[in-house]
């Protein structure tokens, strides 16, 4: 038996390319920001808690510091085109247990963002969609219903282990499967969500203030401006001078937007991974697609609405009775108010929630197959299903963490706490990967020389300028955190540990896997340090 057979679990991992690059490209944008979802949620929890904030120039600022982020992934994916992404990149230029430390930082974070769509499949989705049928058809069951998806912790849960179960059996069918209801999901969820921009550009703030007026009041709310005034929103407008407002709304939409880069966890399964433009078309595609729609979403929201409503909706507000949240969808179909644009606009809202979910749980599920098909995890964890091409076992596991995940989620009731400690993770290892980036060509210059990523600007390699710039933005997202309290520490300053705590657990955690899997597989006569010497095989 050679040393290669002894050390990986198999000459090949079993799993198939069969994702192209339009695939990866809505992979990427359904992870990285679903246009609907942060609409609806991210975007105008930022107006909440940091009014004044100046959203179109957010987004705009994380389109552009996610560059240096999006081309130091695609060359490091070209490089080394395998299952395991910066697990395998890491871990082969620095050391294994900082492979381990940033693919386990980024899998918390997917682990994270598959239960926060759990739940909003209920929160922001079926129950908003039962509320607007229920007042649309006079039906108070419908309505009650749908409150009841939005606020009773039961109703949550159910919907959302319903979803994980939906979400399960498409990952276990296989990759062709996968792709097909995500593109399908994405689809939908698009034409919905471009439906509401037609009607919102069309539209009117008379017609929408009209109408909000008359079904905020078969409620016993106000009208619009007795909604603003409860709040004293009156007059609030977007200001990019206002740092402590503009700044902590850049690390909201990064809450979404920094995650171009997601593909890479694919590249063990996607056509012609080892491309340079493949990886940069893929990543590049995505951002523009994300970033640009969601632009012309806030502009058209506050073209009708105004900017102090949106402030003033998303807060608790005395005046404002109607039983659903001032949600983005939710808003603009009562633009013109029609039984048919409220379905399709508010129903098509559902089909955001399976391809977030899809791609969330997508990284794990490969983290844990390299980690098994290099000794680090149980043998059984990189079993593929020989019809289906698919790893079941490392599926299965995952989506009970998924489960977990949403029972926390749903339990303490704070969506922006969990999805700030995703940030914090995905933060923690786009650091460890620049630090990679920048190593590159100095640690392992034989696979450096003969890669793609040997690419240089006026004689400099592009990844130590990527790698440099990718490092110091993310670690200024980290003191972002601990100077913003609503970002992570849901709002108490005291929480602050919260924080290290955070990311120190999460590297002595790695550190516990890779060193007790390197104690065992000693005693089993195994030295896996040989495994990082040298790439996994296909």
């Amino acid at each position: 038996m050679t040393v290669r057979t002894a050390l990986f679990v198999r000459k090949s991992t079993g799993l198939v390319r069969e994702a192209s690059a339009l695939d990866a490209t809505i992979f990427n944008a359904v992870l990285s920001a679903p246009v609907g979802v942060t609409l609806a949620w991210s975007c105008f929890f930022a107006l909440a808690a940091f009014p004044g904030a100046d959203l179109v120039s957010a987004v705009i600022i994380a389109m552009i510091v996610s560059v240096p982020v999006l081309v130091m992934f695609a060359l490091l994916a070209t490089s080394m085109p395998r299952v395991g992404g910066d697990y395998v990149w890491v871990s082969r230029i620095l050391s294994p247990p900082f492979g381990v430390m940033s693919n386990l930082a980024v899998a918390m974070a997917g682990l994270m963002g598959a239960s926060f769509f759990a739940k909003v499949f209920s929160v922001l989705a079926l129950g908003p969609v039962l509320v607007s049928l229920g007042v649309l058809l006079g039906n108070s069951s419908f309505v009650s219903w749908g409150n009841s998806f939005q606020t009773d912790n039961n109703w949550i849960l159910v919907a959302g282990f319903a979803a994980i179960v939906f979400e399960t059996a498409i990952m276990i069918a296989g990759t062709k499967w996968i792709f097909r209801f995500q593109n399908l999901f994405f689809l939908v969820a698009s034409i919905g969500t471009f439906l509401a921009f037609l009607v919102l550009l069309v539209g009117s703030q008379t017609d929408f203030f009209s109408h909000f007026n008359q079904l905020n009041a078969q409620y016993g709310g106000g009208t619009a401006q007795q909604v603003i005034g409860a709040v004293n929103a009156q007059g609030a407008s977007p200001s990019l001078g206002n740092l402590d407002a503009t700044l902590p709304t850049v690390f909201v939409v990064l809450t979404f937007m920094m995650w171009n880069w997601w593909s890479v966890y694919m590249s063990g399964e996607l056509k012609s991974a080892a491309s340079r433009s493949r990886q940069l078309t893929t990543m590049f595609g995505a951002l523009l697609w994300d970033g640009l729609w969601i632009i012309v979403g806030i502009l058209l929201i506050f073209k009708v609405t105004g900017y102090d409503f949106m402030v003033a909706v998303n807060q608790a507000n005395s005046s404002y009775a109607i039983p659903t949240g001032g949600w983005y969808h939710f808003i603009a179909s009562l633009v013109f108010n029609n039984p048919i644009l409220t379905i399709l606009i508010v129903g098509s809202f559902l089909f955001w929630c399976l391809p977030g979910m899809i791609a969330n749980i997508y990284m794990p599920i490969r983290s844990v197959f390299a980690w098994s098909f290099d000794r680090l995890l149980p043998e059984k964890l990189s079993d593929v299903n020989e019809r289906t091409h698919s790893p079941v076992p490392a599926i299965l596991l995952c989506n009970v963490l998924v489960a977990l995940g949403l029972v926390w989620a749903t339990v303490s009731g704070s969506f922006a706490t969990m999805l700030g400690l995703g940030v914090l993770a995905g933060a923690m290892a786009v650091v460890i990967v620049g630090i990679a980036a920048v190593a590159f060509p100095t640690r392992r210059p034989d696979l450096y020389r003969a890669s793609p990523a040997n690419v240089n600007v006026l004689g400099i390699p592009i990844l130590y300028i990527a790698g440099v710039l990718s490092a110091v933005v993310f670690v200024f997202v980290i003191y972002l955190a601990l100077q913003y309290p609503a970002l992570v520490m849901a709002g108490n300053p005291a929480n602050a540990w919260w924080i290290p705590a955070w990311v120190l657990g999460i590297a002595a955690l790695a550190l516990v896997i890779y060193y007790g899997a390197s104690f065992i597989r000693r005693r089993q006569g195994i030295d896996i340090g040989l495994v990082y010497r040298e790439l996994p095989p296909e």
